[in-house]
């Protein structure tokens, strides 16, 4: 029973220390993917900040024309007849 125990205490113990040692570390494909975007940044640096800018523009006719919903307003009074 103190044998069991132990082991599983053992394994708690070496997961945590693991996980914790693991845990802020940047993976090899993260640095690879972040080497190819500084690289393609640094080649095409004028053609891509023309297409950066133009890609910022906002164009307001995509959206329709400007048309507000009514107002709540009181409706005229009507006569009851009698």
């Amino acid at each position: 029973m103190d044998l069991k125990k132990i082991v599983l205490l053992f394994l708690l113990v070496s997961g945590f220390l693991l996980s914790t040692s693991l845990a802020g570390r940047r993976s090899r494909l993260v640095n690879m993917l972040a080497e190819e975007v500084d690289a393609a940044f640094e080649e095409g640096g004028e053609a891509s900040a023309a297409v950066h800018e133009r890609l910022l523009v906002v164009n307001t006719k995509d959206y329709g024309r400007y048309d507000p919903s009514p107002a709540l307003v009181k409706p005229r009074f009507k006569l009851i007849p009698n």
